[in-house]
């Protein structure tokens, strides 16, 4: 949704006005479930699901009455959500029917927002038929074949309520998960009955968009009645992943120019949508399709460990940080003609995703920055040759770092850097400037946990670790984090005598300290550092580079200095 929690949450301690149109209302949301769980309270929303009734509520004047027809009208519970959820009782009548379902409309609305041209519409698309690739079934086989059976607990009613009204906020649909308990008992009143809400007065309750936001809500309602306390960017993904199944995804947009948004979390922005929809086709695509999809809804282990636990169960050897450091890939390429097919979408196009930094002259860095939990940087390098790229990622959070290697004739290679204990790698690339026009680093953190910070940068010509036997080619690593660290490195047989410069800079870029700029033999060398600058200043604790300097040609390393 398009909706700050923060402003809603500020609204929910206000009175409440009543909204005459919809210019006065909050910014346009998808869906009001998640803004409902975080005002309610994710344990009083939890312990609803988990505290349904089985048996019909016949001691309360409120629910549905036995085998309604269309024209049948009784007074439902009809919510404002500009605040914290109220109801007030309003007449409300059967306009439609089908074997699964009841459209009922407030009466106020009937031939305003949504007359029975529409209503026909509905119970057509959410009994036979759809617009996407399974256009012969309609919304409710669709989910209920992906999803599972919606529950049937509170009204022993085979089918399910779709009520339409004025919605006081710019939200398109709900479910309100204190309907599957009865009205005495239940915190919030409760219509005892098995019944999503839509709005009908911001868009045509007929049209594709909302008909593909009433599969997005039924999934809600489905997902409830298999595992009721699911997070929400889980059940918001499978909701979204409805929306395609239906024919009418949402258009991507936002998360593309700013993908560094973590997956694990639902802020309820438009761009969260976007993420969890993308993360839960890719799943559906690369990991069994139906069967993993309700095995996910089934599953009771939520968030992450929910998603192990499917992979597991379904016989596959990837962890959910190997299936996220796929997507992550598969987001900026989008291209299936690839090794197994497994860096893009098949069901939908993508377009570009941001670089958060295009670079084209070297050396770059070292640079400090930030990236989310579960969540990756791009980092575009161009008109480089033969470049290294260097990465050192905070200790204590675990990263994956990959190379995207693209060019206009040649197929693209993505290359993994194996990162070590502390998170510090580097990656020589050859292919940049040969094969290769262009180098993209995808920088991701797949940790819930950690410092969030990493350094990296990029040198042309440089080359890595050396090769155990002695250099083939100018060579620099620094061995191990320790107070008075130590450089090891080498100098090929062809450039016996030749005049190098090895220096060390902070994260800013500054040189503090120059070990050594004279004529050397080849072999190796070691060099232990004392940790001051060439002032004699002893030097803070932390991250460091050090560069070695041939002519043209450099090697870095990154150092860590212990106080």
């Amino acid at each position: 949704m398009r909706i700050g929690y923060a402003l809603l949450i500020l609204a929910a301690l206000s009175t409440f006005a009543t909204v005459t149109s919809a210019e006065d209302r909050p910014d346009h949301a998808r869906c009001a479930v998640p803004l409902l769980r975080d005002i309610v309270g994710e344990d009083i929303w939890s312990e609803a699901g988990e505290n349904v009734r089985s048996l019909p509520c016949d001691h309360t004047p409120v629910g549905p009455p036995p085998n309604p027809g269309i024209g049948d009208s009784w007074d439902w519970y009809i919510w404002r959500l500009n605040g914290y959820p109220q109801a007030d009782l309003r007449s409300c009548t059967v306009r439609g029917m089908g074997p699964n379902c009841y459209v009922v409309v407030e009466d106020s609305q009937w031939n305003l927002n949504i007359n029975q041209a529409q209503v026909d519409t509905i119970v057509a698309h959410f009994e036979d038929r759809s617009i996407g690739e399974f256009s012969d079934m309609g919304i409710w086989d669709l989910n209920r074949l992906h999803f599972g059976d919606p529950p049937n607990n509170i009204d022993k009613d085979p089918r399910v309520y779709i009520l339409y009204y004025d919605f006081d906020v710019s939200s398109d649909g709900f479910f309100w998960i204190f309907d599957q308990q009865c009205d005495d008992v239940a915190q919030f009143h409760s219509n005892e009955t098995d019944v999503v809400y839509m709005n009908c007065s911001d868009y045509d309750p007929a049209g594709a968009y909302l008909l593909a936001v009433l599969a997005h809500e039924f999934e809600h309602l489905i997902h409830e009645n298999y595992d009721s306390n699911e997070v929400s960017w889980v059940d918001e993904g499978l909701a979204e992943l409805a929306m395609w199944l239906y024919g009418n995804p949402d258009n991507i947009s936002a998360f593309n120019s700013n993908p560094d948004r973590q997956l694990t979390m639902f802020d309820g922005v438009w761009a969260d949508y976007i993420k969890t929809y993308l993360w839960t086709l890719y799943f559906y695509e690369r990991y069994g399709g139906q069967p993993a999809i309700r095995a996910l809804v089934e599953e009771p282990l939520n968030s992450i460990s929910g998603y192990e636990a499917v992979l597991d169960d379904l016989g596959y050897s990837e962890s959910f940080a190997d299936v996220f450091s796929d997507w992550v890939v598969a987001n900026y390429l989008d291209d299936t003609s690839i090794y197994d097919g497994r860096y893009g979408y098949l069901g939908d196009d993508l377009p570009p995703f941001n670089p958060f930094v295009t670079s084209s002259s070297y050396p770059v860095g070292p640079n400090m920055t930030l990236v989310s939990y579960w969540a990756a940087d791009y980092a575009r390098y161009l008109n480089g040759t033969d470049l290294t790229m260097t990465f050192d990622g905070s200790d204590n959070n675990s990263f994956a770092v990959r190379a995207l290697l693209i060019d206009d004739l040649n197929d693209t290679e993505v290359v993994d850097m194996t990162l070590d204990a502390a998170e510090d790698g580097m990656l020589n690339l050859p292919q940049v400037g040969d094969t290769h026009e262009e180098a993209v680093m995808v920088y991701a953190s797949i940790s819930s946990i950690g410092t969030r910070t990493y350094t990296y940068g990029a040198t042309q010509g440089a080359v890595g670790v050396p090769a155990e036997g002695g250099p083939s080619a100018l060579a620099l690593t620094a061995l191990g984090a320790a107070v008075r660290p130590t450089l090891r490195w080498g100098v090929p047989s062809d450039a016996d005598g030749e005049s190098i410069r090895l220096e060390l800079f902070d994260l800013s870029g500054r040189s503090v300290h120059t070990i050594a700029d004279l004529p050397v033999r080849a072999g190796w060398h070691e060099f232990t550092w004392d940790g001051r600058s060439d002032a004699g200043d002893v030097l803070a604790s932390g991250r460091y580079f050090a560069r070695l300097t041939l002519g043209d040609t450099h090697a870095v390393t990154p150092v860590t200095l212990l106080r």
